[in-house]
């Protein structure tokens, strides 16, 4: 009797862990696969952040092994120059060349010690010395403007009399975009006129225009006119930029081109290509000018000033 109840409590055990077992099979299956998916996402962000800073360092002028040596260092700390060498699969001269190269830099330094080790300065202090060293090149460089004009303006020319010809010229990266945009607001007289959409008009806030606008503007009146789209982003941006030279407007028709116009005779029309990255087109064609300025006129006069209802 023993034996029969027995078996019957055996049997139910084995039911129960059939039933059981599959949905805990499937918990940790799930719990795996999040967790997968989580570190995937991790990793992948962690290999942007390299790949973006590696992008940054070699801008600045550092090879890709220096950039190698400099990853190193700064995550295993204090290393001797074979170690450094045999882990990254660089010859031991070459190494040596790059430490004796960052060093100069001030982007490692020696550890005093037996043998002699390198360690890297803190990539926050890095950054502060590259800036460092691009502000003292510009101020440089500026100075010395004048200078180089004369000696620019002595060369011969092949014409005295030379009218400035029209052109059309593409501009690709937001970098050389922007850079052109503020040469082209220094260069306007009294006026600059701008059609922009959500996207260019965000970007433009996070670009210097606003603070060489502010800047500009003590130096003397410039009037700028801003149309763009309605929209939260152009609500905040409308918020954000207080100056009184500054005046904003919404378009009543949307899809409109996004393009900046100066009273210097330049234009720069902004467009964004199938992936989404900005490039532009500069030009001086007079017939460009006139047509895209009274494109302007006709939206300024049908603008609305306040938030649509």
């Amino acid at each position: 009797m023993q034996a029969v109840q027995s078996v019957r409590v055996q049997k139910e055990h084995d039911l129960h862990i059939k039933q059981v077992t599959p949905e805990l099979k499937s918990n940790v299956m799930k719990l795996k696969f999040a967790t997968s998916i989580e570190s995937k996402v991790e990793n992948e962000y962690q290999v942007k952040a390299l790949k973006d800073i590696t992008s940054v360092l070699m801008r600045l002028k550092f090879s890709k092994n220096e950039v190698k040596v400099y990853f190193y260092l700064a995550r295993y700390g204090a290393q001797k120059a074979q170690k450094i060498a045999e882990s990254l699969g660089v010859h031991r001269t070459e190494a040596y060349k790059i430490l004796r190269t960052l060093e100069n830099d001030g982007i490692i330094y020696r550890v005093l010690e037996r043998p002699m080790k390198f360690t890297a300065v803190p990539f926050e202090k890095v950054l502060d010395t590259e800036i460092e060293k691009i502000r003292q090149r510009a101020h440089k460089l500026e100075k010395n403007k004048n200078e180089l004009l004369q000696l620019w303006n002595s060369l011969p020319k092949a014409s005295e009399i030379e009218t400035e010809k029209e052109t059309l010229q593409v501009l690709e990266g937001k970098r050389q975009i922007s850079v052109r945009i503020s040469e082209v607001l220094r260069l306007s007289t009294k006026k600059l006129n701008a059609v922009v959409s959500d996207r260019h008009l965000i970007w433009i806030y996070n670009s210097p225009f606003f603070e060489e606008l502010e800047a500009l503007s003590k130096k003397r009146e410039i009037e700028v006119k801003i149309l763009t789209e309605y929209s939260t982003t152009s609500m905040f941006v409308l918020e954000q930029v207080d100056l009184p030279n500054c005046d904003f407007a919404f378009l009543h028709l949307k899809g409109q081109p996004s393009y900046i116009l100066s009273d210097a005779g330049y234009m720069i029309l902004l467009m964004e290509n199938e992936d989404g990255k900005f490039y532009a087109m500069e030009t001086n064609y007079d017939s460009m000018l006139k047509s895209y300025g009274n494109l302007f006129n006709l939206l300024w006069t049908s603008q609305e000033r306040r938030a649509p209802e």
